[in-house]
């Protein structure tokens, strides 16, 4: 047995539950643990609801168990997430540490937006965020906090960004106001706005700390912090006060983010939040496998800037939602550092990671390769070797990179496998706290300087949300403290989840081969997958058009789906489905993938392409082809006897529709 699969066994629950006798013995174990917490926390205090009123109370208790017994007969409804059969959305089995972790706190209800009410779990997340912070690469001198997932953790980001893009002008106007000169340049800053506008975020950010070290060190120490802090809402340049309209309007010029065709669609959102207007997302167009093309990035960089405008910050996506591509995230790095050496305008780098993050495990401490480019099928009883065409150096080389962005955004709940809900933002610098910090008398002491703030364990004065669930935080602290984040492995997991999507791949471009009656049909994938996405759609052998191909492809996909009133048990199989539009993706990044299934751009233009996807998380499926059940390939052979039947009821309804207008 691979040992490495052999230990992985032991981390989820099993598709039929099998390590569910020992599990549940630890769940009985934490529910008792908890209720002798109450009995022995000050036991002189004696009972209140004693033996007579337990009894009164009775009715209540078959109620509740009734009620109870409903609730668990509704859930049976619920999609079979655990099971192999389910290659749908970015869900699967999650830790049994992790469900444990939750469970576990649950009973507790920690708030963790103070030690105050949560003096555990604030500091188990605290020790969460810094192992998720090591594994991207980040230093000690980083922060990061959980949320409840990508949303949150963009928005902050983008927040963070905003602050840290108008700092110098903000520092340059309180070292005029208190007549401070810096003393690197022996000046209360002399820079042009434009110029200090291009500052390196984290030069910006240890500028504003050598402000307040400055006055600090000053005899008149308080006075000029209370002058700085004055200047500091007066300058017509804190966004936070004054809002974004008004410091573009102070500045002459507007801000932009920069992000890629495949973006999430909850930074339109952010933009709409952060007043910054949604028309001031410019998008980068992507390659055929739908990564953000740098030389583009450039281009686009400089327009804007040609255009009077700016780029407050550039989004690189490590994994995206639809098709699980990995932006070049180490080229687009070093353009900045190039931009940078000329002399040129910097951003803020920020990697939405939401989805993708946890692939960089099988990076660490150094690449440990995805396995041997073939893999071990059955394909209409025959069981045989395929080739796959898997995903290496240019997504490694992206992982690698990680840590010169200036934040990331990852999705414990995600690929970390805890349950819901439990997102992270994670910080390069925790010079970003004195920034974000909000003023809450009731949970925290009044602010101080930047580097008793970074040093600061609260969590609540610097985060987007108020109340936050204590119970993610022990889900994520126990199962990463468990299940290490690196090749040994949390790694495992990730290059097996690769190898099942490039198999996937492989077999759905290859089954007609294979099988001389595949239907008259075949799929065509989007692109080799980046990581365990895999899009596709099913096309007639004889050609159609693309409202006949995404007719059929829709009716492929109710049938992979529960309708209303459909019981789950019914359904053998799980897929999702996206789709490709010309508002979104060009022409010129679709143009290979429109070529291949036999439609044209002007066709594309009109009604865009309804895709096919799958998402390979289940870790069950290597151990299943040692009992001899390989589901990946009884998928295809399904997904094909589907296509080839919607295909020919489709052919059917066009014949007799054509017969009846005939006659």
């Amino acid at each position: 047995m691979n040992d490495d699969l052999g230990m992985m066994s032991a981390w989820f629950a099993g598709p039929k539950a099998e390590n569910a006798p020992w599990f549940t013995m630890w769940l009985g174990r934490i529910a008792e643990d908890y209720a002798a917490w109450r009995r022995n926390y000050f036991p002189e205090d004696g009972v209140v609801v004693d033996s007579t009123l337990r009894r009164h109370n009775e009715p209540f208790m078959d109620a509740f168990e009734d009620r109870l017994l409903e609730l668990l007969a509704r859930l049976k409804g619920d999609v079979p997430f655990h099971s192999p059969r389910y290659a749908a959305h970015m869900l699967a089995e999650q830790t049994l540490p992790g469900i444990a972790g939750y469970f576990a706190a649950m009973l507790y209800n920690p708030n963790n937006v103070t030690s105050e009410v949560a003096p555990v779990t604030v500091k188990l997340e605290l020790e969460a965020g810094r192992l998720i912070s090591r594994m991207i690469g980040y230093a000690d001198d980083s922060w990061a906090h959980l949320c409840s997932g990508g949303t949150t953790a963009n928005i902050e980001a983008l927040w963070a960004a905003r602050a840290v893009k108008y700092l110098p002008l903000v520092v340059r106007d309180v070292r005029r106001a208190i007549g401070l000169v810096d003393p690197a340049t022996r000046f209360a800053d002399r820079r042009t706005d434009a110029e200090l506008l291009g500052t390196p975020p984290l030069r910006a950010m240890e500028d504003y700390a050598a402000l307040w070290r400055q006055i600090q060190g000053r005899d008149e120490r308080e006075k000029l912090g209370a002058m700085a802090r004055e200047a500091m809402i007066a300058s017509p340049f804190n966004a936070a006060e004054r809002g974004m309209a008004s410091v573009a309007l102070a500045l002459g010029s507007a801000p932009v983010v920069i992000v890629p065709e495949s973006h999430h669609y909850c930074f339109e959102k952010s933009l709409d939040l952060l007043g910054l207007g949604r028309r001031s997302l410019v998008s980068v167009p992507v390659d055929s496998d739908f990564r953000m093309r740098v030389d583009s990035l450039e281009q686009t960089i400089e327009s804007v800037e040609k255009s009077g405008r700016h780029v407050l910050a550039v989004v690189t996506v490590v994994g995206s939602t639809e098709e699980g591509s990995v932006d070049p995230v180490d080229r687009i790095a070093a353009l900045r550092d190039a931009r940078e050496s000329a002399g040129k305008s910097s951003f803020w780098l920020h990697a939405d990671g939401a989805y993708g993050g946890y692939l960089r495990t099988i990076t660490i401490p150094a690449r440990t390769g995805l396995g041997e480019p073939s893999a071990t099928v059955k394909v209409d009883g025959v069981v045989r070797s395929i080739d796959l065409n898997l995903p290496e150096h240019g997504e490694c080389a992206a992982l690698e990179a990680m840590g010169r962005c200036d934040s990331v955004t990852i999705d414990p709940h995600k690929l970390g496998y805890i349950p819901y809900p439990a997102g992270a933002i994670c910080f390069r610098s925790n010079l970003v706290k004195p920034l974000m910090r909000q003023v809450a008398p009731y949970i925290g002491d009044p602010p101080g300087d930047p580097d008793a703030e970074r040093a600061s364990e609260s969590i609540g004065l610097y985060v987007l949300e108020g109340s936050k669930p204590g119970a993610s935080a022990a889900a994520v602290w126990l199962s990463h403290s468990l299940i290490p984040l690196d090749s040994t492995g949390h790694g495992t997991l990730m290059r097996d989840n690769i190898r099942n999507a490039s198999e996937l791949h492989a077999l759905l471009e290859s089954y007609p081969t294979f099988v001389e009656k595949a239907g008259g049909v075949h799929a065509v994938c989007l692109c080799p997958p980046g990581s365990n996405i895999v899009c596709y759609a099913f096309r007639p052998e004889l050609g159609g058009s693309l409202q006949e191909i995404n007719r059929l492809n829709r009716a492929v996909y109710e049938r992979f789906n529960l309708t209303p009133g459909e019981r789950v048990y019914e359904q053998s199989f799980f897929v999702s489905r996206t789709s490709l539009s010309a508002r979104q993706y060009s022409i010129n990044t679709v143009g290979p993938f429109l070529e291949r299934l036999g439609v044209s751009a002007d066709d594309y233009e009109k009604h865009g392409v309804f895709l096919l996807r799958s998402v390979l998380m289940n870790p069950w499926y290597s151990y299943a082809k040692r009992r001899g059940r390989y589901f990946l390939s009884e998928l295809v052979a399904e997904l094909y006897a589907c296509a080839a039947s919607r295909a020919a009821d489709g052919i059917a309804r066009e014949r007799g529709s054509s017969g009846a207008e005939i006659a």
